[in-house]
């Protein structure tokens, strides 16, 4: 009798306990930090976990750089950009955590406007006089590249991130070539939470 007593009053907790490791989350609601502070970008992304600790990522970011190379000097900017990404992790309990591989595209689309500020100097003189202009760019196109990171889990419910993208821009546009290079880099620092 005080066999079965027993397996009835800890039978809740095996209950509970199954309940745990039954539980699977379908995706992840996430944002990158480090565009919001260096690069003055908003940027949302969701990524739907797949079977065989793999998973498809997309993100859009509103007001969108460049390499972060004249985030200092935008006057203003409407790029927007829309990013796909499948992502491979390579941790051995299958919960989307830990080393990642990203291959991924991304079509960018509308104008950044710069400050260019130029020096003068007179050598007759002894004198310098300064002047800035703005500059607009249409910096619409299309690249594709790849990305490697680390996800960390904390609580099986929230993550952080820390990875760099590399990509090769496929634009025709005039703007690109002859005022940025065609490889663009990103870093980023990701929070997420799991759904």
């Amino acid at each position: 009798m005080k066999k079965y007593f027993l397996v009835l009053l800890l039978c809740p907790f095996f209950v509970l306990a199954q309940d745990e490791e039954v539980k699977q989350y379908k995706g992840e609601l996430k944002s990158n930090l480090f565009d919001l502070i260096v690069g003055k970008s908003f940027n949302i992304g969701y990524e739907h976990f797949l079977k065989g600790n793999q998973s498809v990522q997309f993100d859009l970011t509103l007001f969108d750089t460049y390499s972060y190379l004249d985030a200092s000097y935008l006057e203003s900017n409407n790029l927007i950009g829309l990013q796909a990404s499948y992502n491979f992790y390579f941790s051995k309990n299958k919960k989307q955590h830990g080393f990642a591989f990203s291959p991924f595209l991304k079509y960018r689309v509308g104008k950044q406007e710069i400050i260019d500020y130029y020096y003068f100097y007179d050598y007759d003189t002894g004198t310098s006089t300064s002047t800035n202009m703005n500059r607009e760019f249409d910096l619409s196109g299309l690249e594709a590249g790849f990305g490697v990171s680390h996800k960390w889990l904390f609580n099986d419910k929230i993550s952080l991130t820390l990875g760099s993208q590399i990509a090769r821009n496929f634009s025709n546009s005039k703007a690109i070539s002859d005022n940025y290079s065609d490889i663009n880099f990103k870093a980023h620092v990701t929070l997420g939470f799991r759904l």
